[in-house]
């Protein structure tokens, strides 16, 4: 189709990740016009808490959304819709009105773990579950309930077990995704492809608006607490009038049903035909792509969940801490803010940790980064698992450490890109890398040697959530078509693995396999 002679149409996109939100608008030619962004403040807990305010995510949100707004330049007609991806396995009770009845509880929570493992449980056993719940529920949800409760069935569990008066006061639980959507439109609806976090959803066919009795029943919840369902390509309805008149939109502008925001990088990334991978690291870590099919394996967590492409579904690889680790590693190990006063952290730290890790060896002399801080989950779940630095001497520095935490994620990713082979029933040839991670050359060239596979430098990285979040309501709009999306994603370089470390991370990778496996024990005795 020519389009030299045809208006552009651009979206509001939002994206609510699990450090910070961004808010873009972005062109049906998949350009970043205008972009701004800010943190969310994460809130640890004791025995496993983790939360987050929604009201501050709602608030910085609209500020961003104005900042982009204004300074686009994009007239208000020529928005044609707003979408939003979001973090998930995230839960936020809300109101009749949508307003948020406590602070999130975040996917990296682990309040709930009991819970889930006492209704999960039965004889025969297997890996923990009753093998006839277990059937019950990859039936219809195709998933299983996490041990560790880092899920949102997990949270809504331990809010009606250990919260009750919150729990009764509770009109709907939502992921946020389908929170930032009810505050645009006034309208508290979800998706399939939203609440497969939950475990209750009937996902045997693709499309199904249907909660499963059968497991509500097991989980002792209210099925009224859980949203109206749409359709997976919805289109939710006009931004409300009062929100178009603060944020300067037409009060026609659509919304569009929400997004995970894993499901929104593979899109943004240009990983829309089934089988072409990504591997994402920003907060988080995970390995996912479409596929034509609905499958789960227990043995390695994975397991396929609806996409909002008709009959069509992506592949779930969600590792845990990404991102997270580096952040972990340079608040907490590098620029404390404690009595060894090594002052405030700067603004280019993660340029100084890039610079550390390309100045380390190859395999960093033989240390190894630990990278499950909230415990594994794929490719093998275990709660119980924690990170930490391996086989340090006295000789080994910080630039050996910095270089350990990207080999130890490029090593789960290893591990995983297996697990997904044999999901899929075939060989991965290359990957797209995106996220804050894919800005460094340096780990692109370690993902690249440690997997044995090229490894796509995906242009603008770290936006590729809001573009793809954008591409997908120009794809519902019918402003766009899924086969013109690969063609609209640029990569900015392609890192072929260098042969003369393979021996290197052979070696180093059988026995980070091998640390996981021993330590096993250590780690359920000292963290159940």
């Amino acid at each position: 189709m020519d389009r030299s002679s045809q208006k552009s149409n651009y979206v509001l996109a939002i994206d609510l990740g699990s450090g910070g939100y961004k808010v873009a608008v972005v062109s049906d030619t998949g350009e970043v016009i205008a972009s701004a962004d800010g943190p969310v403040a994460t809130h640890i807990l004791p025995r496993g808490g983790v939360e987050q305010d929604p009201i501050e995510w709602w608030e910085g949100i609209k500020q961003a959304a104005k900042t982009v707004l204004r300074e686009s330049q994009v007239a208000p007609e020529d928005i044609v819709a707003v979408g939003c991806d979001s973090q998930w396995s995230v839960v936020v009770p809300v109101d009749e009105h949508c307003e948020p009845l406590m602070r999130a509880i975040h996917w990296m929570d682990t309040r709930g773990g009991p819970h889930n493992c006492m209704i999960t449980a039965g004889f025969p056993s297997i890996q923990g579950y009753g093998l006839f719940k277990l059937r019950k529920w990859i039936k219809f949800t195709g998933m299983v309930p996490t041990r560790s409760g880092m899920d949102s069935l997990g949270h809504v569990l331990y809010i009606k077990h250990e919260q009750p008066e919150l729990y009764a006061k509770t009109y709907k639980f939502l992921e946020p995704m389908d929170y930032l959507t009810a505050r645009l439109t006034g309208r508290i609806t979800a998706t399939q492809k939203t609440m497969a976090p939950f475990a209750v959803m009937d996902n045997r066919q693709w499309g199904s608006r249907q909660y499963s009795s059968e497991l509500l029943k097991l989980t002792g919840l209210d099925p009224e607490k859980f949203p109206a369902l749409l359709d997976n390509n919805a289109i939710v309805g006009p931004i409300s009038a009062g929100l178009a008149e603060e944020l300067g939109l037409q009060s026609s502008t659509q919304v569009i049903a929400g997004i995970g925001d894993s499901n929104a990088s593979a899109i943004g990334s240009g990983a829309v035909r089934d089988f072409d991978s990504i591997i994402y690291i920003g907060t988080s870590l995970y390995m996912t792509c479409h596929v034509p099919f609905k499958k789960t394996d227990l043995g390695s967590f994975m397991t396929s969940l609806p996409s909002p492409f008709k009959s069509r579904y992506y592949l779930l690889g969600e590792q845990g801490t990404g991102g997270k680790c580096v952040e972990f590693f340079l608040k907490n190990l590098v620029y404390s803010a404690d009595e060894y006063n090594t002052g405030p952290q700067p603004d280019d730290a993660y340029r100084r940790f890039n610079s550390m890790a390309a100045a380390a060896p190859v395999g960093s002399d033989g240390v190894f980064f630990l990278p499950w801080l909230t415990g594994s989950i794929v490719p093998c779940e275990d709660p119980h698992m924690r990170g930490g630095f391996m086989n340090l001497s006295l000789s080994t520095t910080r630039r050996h450490l910095s270089r350990a935490v990207m080999e130890g994620l490029a090593y789960n990713s290893r591990w995983t890109r297996e697990a997904a082979e044999k999901f899929i029933g075939r060989r991965i040839g290359s990957f797209r890398f995106s996220g804050g991670g894919a800005l460094s050359d340096v780990w692109c060239q370690i993902h690249a040697d440690v997997l044995g596979v090229p490894i796509d430098q995906v242009k603008d990285p770290t936006r590729t959530t809001v573009r793809g979040t954008a591409l997908l309501a120009l794809i519902t709009l019918g402003c766009r078509s899924t086969n013109e999306i690969p063609n609209l994603v640029g990569v900015k370089r392609r890192f072929e693995p260098d042969q003369s470390n393979r021996k290197i991370y052979d070696r180093m990778y059988d026995q980070y396999r091998a640390l996981f496996k021993k330590n096993r024990k250590i780690f359920k005795e000292l963290n159940s």
